[in-house]
């Protein structure tokens, strides 16, 4: 599909962005691999515009790694450093969850609840596309930027969202790749139904049990992931 200079920009960026996104997390973009803006805006029928704004948004998410002078690359799968910030993650997610079963207001408890009903309703509906993981992944996040802003912890807030970030690519294959069945909805209920009952102990085990499974999955990423590139 080539898209046309007619189409409104905001259309024209988003569009280059997802199809950029789909070809990475499919494979098509290998990881490592130097990213030529010639070649793709060539590829995806667009100009180096919008194409560069999609870079900076892929980057953003850890999907792409920008380098003064050189370019983007496509982000390489590095498990043990995911692992390492998994690790980091459980300690700053089990300390959410235990500052919002406090702090958290009824504001706050509405909003975690309103999260968990979008994510029965697209576990419901879902047909397993890439627009289903994303917007799975973007729930899942969504719900943890919920519970940070219950917590009422700017310092804590700041750190988790750093190592969130980084963990974007293994979040987005794990979600893609590994947990198909959607099971980080009960994880994810665990957690709010505790935090909504303000059991600081059940929120606290609930939260590393989510952090915990994201581990396991790690080693079944880097199996799947070690397969594709044996393909190519």
């Amino acid at each position: 599909m080539t898209l046309t200079k007619n189409e409104p920009r905001a259309t024209l960026r988003e569009t280059t962005y997802a199809r950029l996104k789909d070809l990475i997390l499919t494979g098509q973009l290998r990881p490592s691999e130097r990213l030529s803006e010639n070649a793709l805006a060539k590829r995806l029928g667009v100009s180096r515009t919008p194409l560069r704004e999609a870079l900076m948004k892929l980057e953003e998410e850890g999907l792409v790694v920008g380098q003064r002078n050189l370019g983007y690359t496509v982000s390489d799968l590095d498990i043990t450093a995911f692992c390492n910030l998994l690790v980091v993650r459980e300690a700053l997610d089990v300390c959410a969850a235990r500052l919002a079963c406090v702090t958290a207001t009824e504001e706050d408890l509405d909003r975690l609840r309103g999260v968990i009903a979008q994510m029965v309703e697209l576990k419901d509906s879902a047909n397993d596309t890439p627009s289903d993981a994303a917007r799975n992944l973007d729930l899942g996040l969504y719900i943890h930027r919920v519970i940070l802003e219950a917590a009422r912890n700017d310092a804590l807030t700041r750190l988790t969202e750093q190592v969130y970030q980084q963990l974007r690519l293994a979040l987005w294959l794990e979600v893609l790749w590994v947990d198909l069945e959607h099971t980080d909805l009960d994880e994810h209920r665990a957690i709010a139904d505790a935090i909504c009952a303000r059991d600081p102990e059940a929120a606290e085990a609930a939260a590393r049990a989510h952090v915990q499974s994201s581990l396991k999955n790690m080693s079944k990423l880097q199996r799947i992931w070690a397969h594709r590139r044996a393909m190519d």
